[in-house]
């Protein structure tokens, strides 16, 4: 049975005979409140039982909540470092990759000169070659035409020559003795 405040003021006793109340009476109520007591007592121990077990999990739920949020930070504050990092490194890799392109362009720029350079004495070279090919093919044409007239020269019939008697000669041109 559940005993409660109102159950204990509202309590009567019956009177005894002689100005008195019935001590069995009230050692009986005495007993149903003890035993009522008891239990709240018990029910009062085991809640604070179940109410420190309950404060320990929250406690330590708490204690992993604050884990977590700590995890969190960190975490936040590694993707932080790891993005500004990264961002560097592209900050670099493309400042390296803007110098690459200009020493690049500078070199493409350096091999075209070098080539029109090359362009300009190929096309020198041809010049000369041209005058120095016309030159040789006049001396060859002169030659030629050297060795025509002297071909010419031997073809034509030659006519005697006559040369005129000096003393001491025979008409042979032999020298006398």
């Amino acid at each position: 049975m559940e005993l409660t405040p109102l159950d204990i003021r509202n309590q009567t006793f019956h009177k005894k005979s002689f100005g008195g109340i019935d001590a069995e009476e009230v050692k009986a109520f005495l007993e149903t409140a003890a035993t009522a007591f008891e239990q709240l007592s018990r029910n009062r121990t085991d809640l604070t039982e179940r109410l420190k077990i309950a404060e320990e999990r929250v406690n330590y739920y708490r204690q992993i909540e604050k884990t977590i949020q700590d995890a969190v930070i960190t975490m936040q504050r590694t993707v932080d470092e790891v993005k500004a990092t990264a961002e560097k490194e592209a900050e670099i890799i493309i400042a390296e990759a803007k110098a690459r392109a200009v020493r690049e362009v500078e070199s493409t720029k350096k091999q075209a000169e070098d080539l029109r350079a090359e362009i300009e004495q190929l096309k020198q070279l041809r010049s000369n070659y041209f005058i120095r090919c016309r030159a040789l093919i006049r001396g060859q044409e002169e030659l030629l035409a050297a060795m025509e007239n002297d071909q010419k020269e031997l073809e034509a019939p030659a006519a005697p020559q006559v040369r005129p008697a000096t003393p001491g000669m025979n008409m042979g041109g032999n020298v006398l003795a």
